[in-house]
Order: C-alpha cells, then structure tokens, then sequence
C-alpha cells in the first residue's frame, strides 16, 4: 500500500517541482566578473598566485530552499604558494555574490548613523576598528538596546544572502564549517582608518568578506593578499564581490584613496560557536610544514608550546617563522631570558629571506620592511643612531608604516643623520595609513608649523 501511495503521489511531486520552480527564478550573474578574469590572467600577476574560474549554481538546502532563486555565478579560485614550503592558502572570489541594491541598502543604513560605529582598539594593528557588529557570540556590543533596530534591519537585509547564497557554498566547499559566529561591516574613510595590517585571521575557522563598494570607481587598494616577506596583490572587488578563505591566508587592507565599506563574517567549527582551534592544521604541523607549525604557535596552548613550535619553523627557513621567533626571543616567551643579539640575527635572516626580485607596479607592492623596522630598533638600543636610521629608511621604502613613523622621528630630531623637518612631515603624513602614533606626530608637525602665525596675528 505505501508503494502504490508513492506511485500516485509522483504526478503531484512533479507538479509541485514545477511549481517551485516558476516561484524560484534564477539569479544568473555569469555574465559579472571581467575585472577579476583580467586580474587574474594579466601579465604582471604575482608568481606566488595561481588561479583558476569555475562556474557555480548556489541553491539553499531543505525543502523550502526551492523557494529561493538559484544563484548562477562565477568564481575565481586562487591559491597563493608560500615560499620555503609546499602550503597553498585557497581563497575563493564570486563575483556579484551580493547585488548591487543589497550592498548599497546596507551601506545607506549605515552612512546615516556614522557615530554608531565602535571606535576600539585593534587586536592586529591597534589601530581603531570603525565596525558596526550585526551579530556575535562573544561581542557583548551586539546586544546593547541602543543599536538594536539598526541592526534588526540590517540582520533583514543579511540573513537571506546568508541562508541563499554564502552558506550554501561555504558549507559545501569547507564540510566542518558550522554557524556564522561574527558578523560586522567595517568602514575605510578619509582621515579615519586606512589599513588593515596583513594579518592571519586567528579566531575564524572561515571568513568570509563582501565589499559594499568597487575598486578603481570608489577606492584604490583595498583588499590584498601576499607571502607577508614579497609581494601583496590587490584584489580589484567590485560591489557585492565575496572573498571566503580559512585562517591559512595572509591578507590585509590598505585604501591608497577614496573610502571603502565592508562585511565581515566568521564561521566557527560548530554549531554552538565553540571552537577547536588547537586543532587546525594540528596534523600538517606535526609533518613539519613550517606554515603550518607558525599558525600552530599562533594558536598555542602555552607559551612554551608557541615557542616550540616557532623555533622549529624558523629553523626550517620559513622567513615570517623567523621574524616571530626573533621577537620571541627579544621579549623572552615562555620564562627564557630575554636575547637581543639572538633575536637580531633572526631578523636579519628573515631579512635576508624576503628580498623578493620583483618589479613594482600600481598591484603589486613589495613588502620586506618588519625586519628592517626591528633591526633599526636593535640598532637603537646599541646606540648606533647611523645605521637604525638606514635600516628605517630601507623598512619605509618597502611600507612598513612603523618603519616610516621611526623614520619620521629621525628626520624631525636630528638623529643619525641630518635634520629635516619637511622631510620628517612627508614620512609622519604616509605612515599615518597605519599607525596611530604617526598620525599624532602628523598632526603635531602641522600645529607647530601654524603656532608662529597665529602669535604674530594676535
């Protein structure tokens, strides 16, 4: 009897199928993406890039998911090959994953509530955040009364391109994904924050990045990824482009011009938001793959583990391992005595191991200036202001902003070379991208400048 129901209730079924699909119209954006297929396949691409395009059809899971368009799309999927070590960090770009009234919808709640965005510090840079936090488990701002129905609103426009769109691909492309954790949008403004310094993404399982406005129209720069000790190339992401990639990919942000919006999320391992991150990349450190081993000491246990862990990476010439374990040994992890002839030499070696010969150009940069910004420090303390001077400058014209902040106090104080207050404002003025320090002396230099006028007017 239940065979023969089944048998009568094909006819049904398929005209329910049909039904659904008439209500679900596709989303096809195929036809979107030229920017990144020209990003992609130009001449002067990266060498540590690979990249390929596929096709993709999204369909939300579950019976009521037929209910839901269909997106059409494509993606660039891109490997970056890490140098002194067989790892490849997969990021993934879909083009038009978000529409363009979606992104703008978003944007537009926010640009009419620009105080509504939390001025903390940075974890990565100490610079200040500048986000608006839709929704997370552990942020006790995303429960606040004030912002409630600002966020209400936004989490409308948000749930279904997660329900639709992002979780559908993110669950089908990393199995062990579970709940979107953290969500935010973050701004990039004129005389506000302008960098977000390269970084990995240590508490996200994956994260995934929507920009709201497009590059080359609304803002140069942006979104970059790189090796940390060579180059960084900008990913040209035009409105509703998504970026999903793991915590293996160094990336960062930096808006050489105009101002750029962002939304941000964290998936976790788990469904209740809990985290095993001691456990990434547990097995492929144990195999001794430098990548993973300095990802391993970032998410240690202990100290002493951490410091295993970095020790042995850098041992195995992994320059970025090296610059971590040099600043290990400088602060003395884990109860060893602090080593600032040990730590230098680290420096000089991951120094040594970033010289990329590459040719700079408007998307790719080279970036080989931490080491020089931490050996010009080394050379301070043994009191040779000549040489820490040259070290800042060799760090600043790499764009280390650190670099170019200590270099800018060499020029405005004289030290180590000659006196150069013009000089000294040019270099505060371009490290004011990425630290609050040399946006103060930035100010600073400007203030003194106007001082002599305001007395001889009064």
């Amino acid at each position: 009897m239940p065979r023969l129901l089944s048998t009568h209730l094909l006819p049904l079924a398929a005209g329910l199928a049909l039904l659904l699909e008439g209500c679900a119209p596709e989303l096809d954006v195929r036809a979107r993406g030229q920017g990144l297929s020209r990003w992609r396949t130009a001449p002067h691409l990266p060498s540590f890039l690979d990249t390929h395009e596929e096709e993709l059809r999204l369909q939300q899971g579950g019976w009521w998911g037929w209910l839901a368009p269909p997106w059409l799309g494509r993606c660039v999927v891109g490997y970056v090959k890490w140098p002194q070590a067989a790892w490849r960090a997969k990021f993934n770009v879909l083009a038009s994953l978000v529409t363009e009234e979606e992104a703008v919808a978003m944007k537009r709640l926010l640009e009419d509530a620009p105080d509504d965005f939390d001025e903390d510090i940075d974890g990565v840079d100490k610079m200040i955040t500048y986000e608006f936090i839709i929704s997370s488990a552990g942020a006790q701002k995303a429960h606040d009364p004030v912002r409630s129905a600002r966020r209400a609103q936004l989490r409308r426009i948000t749930e279904p391109i997660l329900r639709e769109r992002i979780q559908p691909f993110v669950w089908a492309r990393y199995p062990k994904a579970g709940a979107v954790c953290h969500s935010m949008i973050r701004r990039y403004l004129e005389r506000e924050r302008r960098t977000h310094d390269t970084h990995w993404d240590i508490p996200s399982y994956v994260s995934v990045v929507v920009s709201l406005d497009s590059s080359g129209q609304d803002f140069e720069g942006g979104f970059f990824v790189t090796t940390g000790n060579g180059e960084k190339s900008f990913i040209p992401l035009q409105r509703g482009d998504t970026v999903v990639h793991q915590s293996d990919l160094l990336h960062g942000v930096h808006v050489r011009h105009g101002e750029r919006w962002s939304w941000a999320m964290w998936f976790q391992d788990s469904w209740d938001c809990s985290s095993r991150a001691e456990s990434w990349w547990q097995q492929e450190a144990e195999a001794r793959d430098p990548v993973a081993q300095t990802l391993r000491a970032m998410r240690a246990a202990t100290q002493q583990e951490s410091y295993s862990w970095l020790q042995e990476a850098a041992q195995a010439g992994f320059p970025r391992a090296q610059l971590y374990f040099g600043k290990a040994l400088e602060d003395g992890l884990a109860h060893h005595a602090p080593d600032p002839p040990a730590a230098a030499a680290w420096f000089e070696r991951s120094r040594l191991g970033g010289e990329i010969d590459a040719c700079a150009s408007a998307e790719i940069v080279v970036e080989a200036g931490l080491e020089g910004y931490f050996l010009g420090l080394w050379e301070q303390k043994r009191k040779n202001l000549t040489g820490a001077r040259q070290l800042f400058e060799e760090g600043a014209r790499f764009g280390e902003g650190k670099a170019m902040t200590e270099l800018g106090v060499a020029y405005r104080d004289g030290w180590g070379g000659a006196k150069d207050l013009d000089l000294a404002t040019q270099w505060f003025e371009r490290a004011a991208d990425f630290t609050v320090e040399a946006m103060h002396q930035s100010y600073l230099m400007y203030s003194q400048v106007r001082w002599p006028h305001l007395e001889r007017a009064s």
